[in-house]
């Protein structure tokens, strides 16, 4: 009499897999973007399992004039009980890891498939109505007209570009999809085989096995915060406070949010005047970068960098805070431009006030 239990290294990734899709709390899971010759740069819209963030003020002042509903996170009522669901999956995932039982393993797929046909018929649900359910006050109307953006892939809506993918947490679940069906191809194909007396050799597939283990680490490792400072291409970019060019390299400036969305600025007040108006919410913030004023185009983490605020340094929009990554490099500029030094939280307090 055998016994087909799954073996050690499929039960260790079953585990990682499990655990990935706590990233789905943290990252967002579905993107839309929106293109057309009025903003050359593009619109996003990015779902997370609790909100919606990106342009949603600039979308929905567009969709007014057609008749669309507004978007906010209250009209989703699945924002609430969609933590609950990764919890379930989390938690069915390590227990199939820790009893090891291919039978369990195809029920926690099949858990795993429900939640993605659901989510997906949830979407397009969504989309139907929010597409065609407009309001027949709207300023533009285009006879027999919808609007519905699309589930996956490309659509034209207008004459707007709409692409619908799924963002980091998106991939993540289907990676984890994609890994838990082959680990029970594996473990169906090539059962261990465990007698009651003596476990025999069985011959173990070691390449499929080591390349699901790099994909998952690949995947923890790739969306687990920032990689770095982000790119400002100066001359090119265009500030998002105050829409002129980010020319300095002595003062240019970024913000990355949590999104992992980029926004560049040709000073540090722009920086700050941009999350103090309320154009991007305090806590989607995930990095402050400012340029290095001894280096320029040198980009420093805000919170770690010095300050000195002179009216002689003449920033681009009359700030007039210089960033260094040393006390020397400061003092130096001191010498030539006296003025007060000042730390991250000083220097948001002294530019909010500007």
């Amino acid at each position: 009499m055998t016994l087909h239990k799954t073996r050690t290294t499929s039960r260790i990734l079953i585990a990682i897999a499990a655990l990935a899709i706590g990233l789905l709390l943290v990252v967002p899971i579905w993107r839309i973007d929106l293109a057309a010759p009025q903003y050359p740069e593009g619109l996003a819209l990015q779902i997370f399992h609790d909100q919606f963030t990106g342009d949603v003020n600039k979308i929905n002042g567009l969709n007014h004039y057609i008749g669309m509903a507004t978007i906010h996170n209250e009209m989703f009522p699945e924002f609430a009980i969609m933590k609950y669901a990764f919890y379930l999956l989390i938690g069915w995932g390590l227990v199939v890891a820790v009893i090891g039982r291919r039978g369990a393993l195809f029920s926690w797929i099949m858990a795993l498939f429900a939640y993605l046909i659901w989510a997906m018929w949830d979407m397009y649900a969504w989309g139907y109505k929010y597409g065609h359910d407009l309001d027949p006050r709207a300023a533009i109307k285009v006879e027999g007209m919808a609007y519905q953006p699309p589930l996956l892939g490309h659509k034209k809506l207008l004459n707007f570009d709409a692409w619908s993918l799924p963002d980091t947490g998106g991939w993540i679940l289907f990676a984890v999809v994609t890994i838990a069906c082959l680990i029970w191809f594996i473990e169906w194909r090539w059962p261990k085989q465990v007698p009651a007396v003596a476990a025999p050799k069985t011959s173990v597939p070691n390449s499929v096995v080591a390349s699901m283990a790099v994909l998952l680490l690949a995947l923890g490792s790739s969306s687990c915060g920032s990689q770095g400072p982000p790119e400002i291409a100066f001359g090119k970019a265009e500030c998002a406070f105050c829409r002129m060019n980010v020319m300095d390299p002595k003062y240019g400036s970024a913000i990355v949010t949590r999104t992992g969305r980029t926004y560049a600025f040709d000073s540090p007040e722009c920086m700050v005047q941009h999350v103090a108006g309320g154009s991007i919410a305090e806590d989607q913030v995930a990095g402050w970068w400012v340029c290095d004023h001894t280096h320029p185009g040198t980009l420093l983490d805000a919170n770690g960098a010095l300050y000195l605020h002179a009216p002689t340094l003449h920033s681009p929009m009359n700030g007039n805070v210089a960033a260094f990554s040393n006390a020397a490099d400061r003092d130096a500029a001191a010498a030539i431009d006296p003025g007060d030094k000042l730390d991250w939280p000083a220097v948001r307090s002294l530019l909010t006030k500007k």
